[in-house]
């Protein structure tokens, strides 16, 4: 029989099967819910294809026209360098200016300016006087040409006084302002330069080796996420391990499995298999390949022979008795056997004739020393009796030394061991 559990959580989906159904080895047999296991799958796929995606960029070649793209930035960048550094000469020049006393010749024009405004001035004047008696004096050009002339006089005053005065703390101020934000510019534009460069040069270069180990890491861990979806999925799934019959199912749709209890068994028709517990003291006697005869209780009178297959490594405790399991198969057969039947194996070990045999009952050992005891009738009373061992079967032992044909047993006491041995295979005939 193989039980089948869940090894997911959440509730049933569908129950494909039912006691008595023949299967076949990988069929479905049920599930649970699997919305949120299937989604998580595919999102685990579609980051290992994001993460496949970005290795293969970074491993690939420059493109040719990403390349042109940063040589121009690059020009871009220097040409914005120039200009800034232009910006910058300007406004130093103009603070130069704004401090720099008239020259000679600036004086030279000034005073030109100044006496053709006076010149301007007088002749205005003269040709008013010619006038000013007139009535309606005010129609005449004369009287507009001398108001002209007398403000184009006053300008040119005012701005040659002007500029012999020295800049003004504000004017400064705004020139310097103007030098530190070209200085900003420049900075700025250099900054671009080096960014422009060194896009360009990691572009040609291509991706540093630790970005390609970091995504051929990331790679690996989809993969590890998707392989862990995948496990997910399966677990949430009962497929039959072998052809066979259905022999429980103790699932229902919408219920969630039950802990501790298989949630379908499947039972091998084709391949029967006994399992018995033999004493740690005639589990010596039994060799892998030695031929057994079973006598099956609902098949009396039928003879079925088979083999030992297996016997376990490590022992189990039995109400005080250490006993190992021994797996037996029964050889090809045309008697109607079923799972579950209660069957007897007889394993013969030896055979001899003409021995003294005592009954299991009365034996009593001693397993630390390994030695066997009886208790003999003395004068009417039971006195413990030191005897040596043969072979035994299930039922009796052989006794080499201790007693004779004459010598009367008492039944003391039964031990653990003997109990076991009531239901259990202990040896041979």
């Amino acid at each position: 029989m193989f039980p089948l559990v869940f090894r997911a959580t959440g509730p049933i989906n569908q129950v494909l099967v039912a006691v008595g159904d023949v299967v076949e080895s990988g069929q479905l047999l049920a599930e649970l819910d699997t919305t949120d296991l299937t989604l998580s799958l595919a999102q685990s796929r579609v980051q290992q294809e994001i993460s496949e995606a970005q290795l293969k960029k970074l491993q690939a070649p420059p493109d040719s026209m990403d390349v042109a793209a940063a040589q121009a930035a690059v020009e871009v960048a220097q040409a914005g360098v120039a200009s800034a550094e232009a910006a910058r000469a300007s406004a130093q020049a103009a603070y130069r200016d704004l401090l720099a006393p008239n020259t000679e010749t600036e004086r030279t024009i000034n005073d030109a300016q100044l006496k053709q405004a006076e010149i301007n001035l007088k002749r205005a004047q003269q040709a008013y006087n010619k006038i000013k008696d007139q009535p309606d004096v005010g129609i005449y050009p004369q009287s507009a040409e001398l108001e002209q002339a007398s403000a184009n006089y006053e300008l040119v005053k005012a701005q040659t006084a002007k500029t012999a005065e020295p800049a003004s703390q504000a004017q400064v101020a705004a020139a310097l302002n103007q030098i530190a934000q070209a200085e900003s510019g420049v900075r700025n534009a250099q900054a671009q330069v080096v960014n422009a460069q060194n896009n360009l040069q990691n572009l040609l270069e291509g991706a540093k080796v630790e970005d390609i180990d970091i995504a051929k890491a990331q790679v690996k861990q989809s993969q590890l996420s998707q392989l862990q979806a995948e496990r997910q999925l399966e677990n949430a799934r009962l497929v039959a391990p072998l052809s066979g019959v259905v022999s429980e199912v103790n699932i229902k749709q919408g219920e969630l499995p039950t802990a501790g209890r298989p949630a379908v068994v499947v039972t091998d028709l084709s391949a029967f298999q006994m399992k018995v517990l033999v004493d740690e003291i005639d589990v010596r006697q039994i060799d892998v390949g030695q031929p057994v005869r079973l006598s099956v209780d609902a098949l009396p009178g039928v003879e079925i022979t088979g083999k030992v297959t297996e016997i376990a490594p490590t022992a189990s405790n039995v109400n005080g008795t250490i006993a190992y399991e021994v797996t037996i198969v029964p050889d090809a057969t045309d008697a109607p056997l079923r799972a579950g039947m209660s069957a007897t194996a007889i394993v013969t070990t030896a055979e001899v004739d003409d021995v003294l045999l005592v009954p299991n009952r009365y034996i009593t050992l001693n397993r630390d020393s390994g030695l066997a005891y009886v208790y003999k009738l003395v004068e009417g009373e039971p006195v413990q009796q030191e005897i040596e061992l043969g072979l035994r079967n299930e039922r009796e032992s052989q006794v080499l030394a201790g007693l004779t044909d004459d010598d009367v047993l008492a039944l003391v006491t039964q031990s653990s061991s003997d109990q076991l041995r009531g239901a259990l295979f202990g040896g041979g005939n």
